[in-house]
């Protein structure tokens, strides 16, 4: 186990990993790079001691960092017998790089710390040499990188600028290209997206006027690679292209196709989230085409193996077995003849991997294939050979990382064969060589799978401890997961959410003696149970985000025993792979409710849902609609119905799994009448909300602005005819209004970003209104509003509600989001709601979950503002009885018309 003092070495795996290939070591007479370099030592350094650098460096990129430890060791001694400083610190900078690699946290530390200290006694000299100033910036740029693994992150960013800088004076732009690229890694995992993509912004204007094409192909691609880790996947691929079409070289041109191989892949997985079938297919053939160029242009058989391997990879994922498995023997050969090393570690679990996708397609009885039929019975055994190399590479290698890697895996392929002795000890030694260089990022997916392990030999008690460990890692990862790469977002669901899951599913299963009991679980469970749900929730938003969301935050629980509203109730549905759990919560009760689990399959619940989503968007489905949403009903409601009643409750706050964010709560039928018509219904993401207080309805102002027609480039948006009637009935409510633009000839010229803003500082507004084209998507890159003068994406959205003081005396209250369209079967639109309504600086938000009828919404409005203006109605209530007078007038009975609203947020 790590000590405390370990503990400050935060869990940055995938971000360490790119920003030490990217802070090369620049060259006093020892350099270890990763990326090809201009600077060349001189004559007299390489005659001084050419067979240890070269060795180094060799090792190095070959990530055999333990035995590039060993050969360092003699340079080492060399220059500290010549007593040459600078050799000293050069040497020392790069012990550091390789122990940061193996994980070696603490000798990383003593290197770098010593080759600062050396540098620093060094005599004072007017103006330092080129020698000195290139020495200070290799150690910075290793000094940065050990800090990000700390979690110092701001202390990263600003040892990378002084780095930059010191670049700057040596007029070396390649190294000042790496480090602006280091300092983007810094600002996203600090959330501060915006800066970051402009850091890169104005990295691709300087590379655009470089004019050596080798040089300029691989900073391109360095760029492109980092958008993708971004996740914009979009500008990546344009820059990636630039690469490919100036690279010289028939490695830079196999580099470059590997590189948009990955964006394709990327942007295959964002297509699958989208439900985009044909389109996820055709990033798929697109990115086994550029991997395929790679494999064929490149005469490095490290860049054929990835190339292969990736292939493979994807292969297995479209289940295309033939052609996979004709693949097989060429990458088998092709990584038997890679020198051993942590990339070839890698590849090798990476293969296994895929092979064992085949095996288990194999045994699936839906799976129809002539070729996996002829698999031989001991393929699963030549899976294991094929790690047992690994392992025993990682263990010459001394790289616990690698080594904790492919035990891990080892253990994955015991528990497919169900031999759990062997599983459980494989994993457990995983664990704790993970834990031990306080590598979180692949520690929880063994405690994870530990957890299963015990789960399948029944022993839950001990499997619930361990779903515990992989659930306090994952919590410790937060900013982690939120700020790396699309390939883990877009994974989250197969790789972080079934962890969540699992472990409320054992909560909800065991009691406190241990035994089974399904229809029964302990108090202390069903608490742990809910935080983990909360968690989860949580974790799903900044999944969205892409970074870590932190507010000011009141426990929900504590709200609803307040004297704020003592009539409202909380109702956590948990979908688990087997059965739906309801727990629900009463004003001033310390016990929570469990509602008897219903056994439903997830594909079951999936039906209902999509199916009511469907025909609450069409007019005649009123049968339909009505069937689907009583059994909706009779899930979520029923079962607590009368004691809703006598508990007094009006408002019904739901804490919806995401299965459920499709479909607004009002529309639930109970054969007599809509929820709307007896419960105001509000939606929260987890436990913890911000503070809720009432609405100041003496002293409300509302700010309101429209969009009629879409901006240029926008034409697929529709014209809003009724926007200024919108806008109107507001002012006719008797609200105090401020409106952008009075003529709606001008609209599109007066809602701009700058004029929003300069009105929206000249007051303090408690509720903004935005009657304007807009998206709520799959994700951050596609939530947007549009204002006259373009799109703002959730990142951009400050543009709009940015404030001139230091603080606005008062926060918004209350969002309005009109006109905005979803995706299309998206379970994320509330996502996008509640990260719309925390970047606007908004306490809630009213949006609509799919696009909302021009008429009906100038109706909605009149009837919304005349109830909001009155002191006696919360927010939620308001909204229950704009929507009931939608609801009684016969043109707009049906629940497309009033049904899509909901209230994010706090409801009172």
């Amino acid at each position: 186990m790590p000590t405390p003092q370990d503990q400050k070495f935060r869990r940055y795996g995938v971000l360490v990993v790119v920003t030490t290939l990217l802070c090369v070591v620049i060259p006093y007479s020892v350099t270890l790079p990763v990326v090809a370099q201009n600077t060349t030592p001189s004559a007299a350094e390489t005659t001084q001691t050419p067979n240890w650098e070269q060795q180094a460096k060799t090792l190095y990129e070959a990530g055999r960092f333990s035995e590039a430890v060993t050969i360092l060791q003699q340079p080492l001694e060399f220059y500290q017998k010549k007593r040459d400083i600078l050799g000293v610190a050069v040497v020392r900078s790069n012990l550091s790089l390789n122990y940061q690699q193996l994980g070696r946290w603490k000798e990383a530390t003593e290197e770098i710390n010593a080759a600062l200290t050396l540098l620093q006694s060094e005599p004072q000299q007017k103006q330092k040499s080129t020698e000195q100033l290139a020495v200070w910036a290799q150690a910075l740029d290793v000094q940065g990188s050990l800090q990000l693994a700390r979690g110092e992150i701001e202390q990263a960013l600003d040892i990378w600028e002084q780095a930059t800088t010191l670049y700057n004076q040596l007029g070396n732009s390649n190294r000042v290209t790496l480090s602006r690229l280091n300092q983007a890694q810094a600002l996203q995992a600090l959330g501060l997206y915006r800066q970051a993509k402009t850091t890169l912004d104005k990295l691709q204007q300087s590379l655009d006027k470089q004019s050596a094409p080798l040089t300029k192909a691989a900073n391109l691609r360095s760029l492109g690679d980092a958008l993708r880790v971004m996740g914009d996947l979009e500008q990546a691929q344009k820059v990636l292209q630039a690469s490919l079409n100036i690279a010289p070289q028939p490695e830079a041109i196999a580099a470059a196709n590997l590189s948009l191989g990955n964006v394709s892949r990327s942007q295959a997985s964002i297509k699958t989230s989208q439900k985009n079938t044909e389109a996820a297919e055709r990033k798929r053939e697109e990115a086994l085409s550029y991997y395929q160029k790679a494999a064929e242009a490149s005469a490095s058989v490290i860049i054929q193996t990835e190339a292969q391997l990736n292939r493979l990879r994807l292969l297995t994922e479209m289940q295309r077995w033939a052609e996979a498995l004709s693949l097989y023997p060429q990458v088998q050969s092709q990584l038997a003849s890679l020198s051993p090393g942590r990339s070839t570690i890698y590849g090798q679990v990476n293969f296994a991997q895929s092979l064992l996708k085949m095996a288990q397609a194999k045994n699936n009885a839906d799976t129809n294939s002539s070729a996996l039929a002829a698999l031989p019975s001991s393929f699963l055994e030549e899976i294991a050979q094929i790690l047992a190399v690994a392992r025993q590479q990682a263990e010459s290698s001394q790289d616990v990382r690698s080594l904790a890697f492919v035990l891990g895996n080892l253990g994955h392929l015991y528990e497919q064969t169900q031999q759990w002795s062997i599983a459980q000890n494989l994993t457990q030694k995983a664990i704790n060589l993970s834990q031990s260089i306080n590598a979180s990022d692949i520690s929880y997916r063994w405690e994870w799978q530990l957890g299963r392990i015990l789960k399948a030999q029944n022993q839950d008690e001990a499997a619930i401890i361990a779903y515990n460990g992989a659930f306090d890692t994952l919590r410790s990862l937060r900013q982690d997961l939120a700020g790396i790469n699309p390939d883990v977002q877009f994974s989250f669901r197969e790789s972080v959410e079934p962890v969540y899951r699992q472990l409320v599913g054992l909560l909800l299963s065991s009691s406190v003696d241990g035994q089974k009991q399904q229809d029964k679980a302990s108090q202390n469970n069903l608490k742990q149970a809910r935080e983990v749900l909360e968690a989860l929730q949580v974790a799903q938003l900044e999944n969205f985000f892409q970074q870590s969301c932190q507010d000011i935050t009141l426990q929900l629980d504590k709200v609803i025993d307040s004297e704020k509203d003592r009539t409202a109730a909380v109702i956590y549905p948990i979908f688990l792979e087997d059965r739906l759990e309801v727990i629900l919560k009463l004003p001033k009760k310390q016990d929570l409710y469990r509602y008897p689990p219903r056994q439903l399959k997830i594909a079951e619940i999936q039906a209902t849902l999509s199916q009511l989503q469907g025909n609450l968007q069409e007019n005649g489905t009123f049968q339909e609609v009505k069937k689907d949403a009583q059994t909706v009903y009779s899930w979520l409601i029923e079962p607590a119905k009368d004691l809703l009643e006598q508990s007094g409750i009006k408002t019904l706050i739901f804490a919806l799994d995401s299965p459920l964010r499709n479909i607004p709560m009002a529309v639930l039928y109970d054969g007599q009448q809509y929820l709307v018509e007896k419960y105001a219904v509000s939606l929260v993401l987890g436990l913890e909300v911000r503070e809720p207080l009432p609405l100041r309805r003496s002293k409300m102002k509302v700010l309101a602005a429209g969009l009629r027609e879409p901006p240029k480039n926008f034409s697929n948006f529709p014209e809003l005819v009724k926007v200024n009637d919108e806008l109107e009935a507001i002012k006719d409510a008797g609200i105090s209004t401020t409106l952008i633009c009075d003529d709606p000839k001008i609209c599109n010229d007066k809602f701009t970003s700058e004029t929003f803003n300069q009105k929206f500082n000249r007051s303090d507004f408690q509720v903004v209104h935005l009657a304007t084209h807009g998206q709520f998507g799959i994700d951050r890159e596609n939530t947007f509003l549009l204002a006259g003068d373009g799109q703002f994406k959730i990142d951009d959205l400050d543009k709009l509600f940015r404030t001139q003081q230091q603080k606005r005396a008062n926060v918004i209250e209350l969002l309005i989001l009109s006109a905005c369209q979803t995706a299309t079967g998206n379970d994320q639109t509330v996502l996008g709601i509640a990260g719309t309504t925390v970047r606007a600086g908004a306490q809630s938000a009213i949006a609509g979950l799919w696009n909302l009828d021009d008429e009906s919404s100038v109706i909605f409005t009149k009837q919304f503002y005349q109830r909001l203006g009155r002191s006696d109605i919360s927010k939620a209530e308001a909204l229950r009885l704009a929507q009931q007078d939608i609801l009684k007038q016969p043109n707009y009975e049906h629940p497309r018309y009033w049904a899509p609203y909901v209230l994010v947020g706090n409801w009172l």
